[in-house]
């Protein structure tokens, strides 16, 4: 492989390794040593690579409406919560606040997947690493997606014109979302 910029961040065979192996090609780099990948049929072992698809738009987009549709749907109780008591509207409040902060920061950071990704079958992981991106970059995410949106969703609009189908606040901590 060259070290053009053009190739991207994945794992493949590099030049001059010993056959049955890859590394991990950041986009600009190798990084890491060389990894043994399974034969076919064979489960990877400690160490081995698995490789990964990029999750397409429409899968992602998909789960980003079922996540928006849960909290809309629990925000609309707090609505109707309201016309009976304040209490009950702050709870409802409180409740979707709980349940985004779980969603999009612990069951996103520890598996990877918030409930409309793991529904879509695919998952947030470090370029690097390709584990799940751990509660306090999850957090991160979240708050460049909410500054990033700022002028006019960009965010959320970027993995349209990206190279690799990555957001803006993606590139930026290096993540990317794979097929699970």
């Amino acid at each position: 492989m060259s070290d053009t910029p053009e190739q991207v961040a994945g794992w493949y065979y590099a030049q001059g390794d010993p056959p049955g192996t890859q590394r991990y090609w950041d986009g600009t780099q190798w990084q890491g040593g060389p990894q043994m990948v399974p034969e076919a049929g064979q489960q990877g072992g400690y160490g081995a690579v698995q490789v990964r698809h990029k999750a397409p738009n429409g899968k992602r987009f998909v789960a980003f409406l079922i996540d928006a549709l849960i909290i809309v749907g629990i925000y609309i109780l707090a609505l109707m919560l309201g016309s009976i008591s304040e209490v009950l509207a702050l709870v409802g409040l409180l409740a979707a606040l709980v349940f985004q902060l779980y969603n999009q920061i612990y069951l996103q950071g520890t598996t990877g997947q918030t409930i409309g990704k793991k529904q879509q079958g695919i998952t947030l992981l470090t370029d690097q690493s390709s584990q799940p991106v751990g509660a306090g970059m999850a957090l991160a995410r979240l708050l460049l997606i909410m500054i990033f949106a700022i002028p006019c969703y960009l965010d959320h609009w970027w993995i349209l014109v990206d190279e690799d189908n990555r957001r803006l606040s993606d590139k930026v901590l290096k993540f990317h979302v794979y097929t699970a």
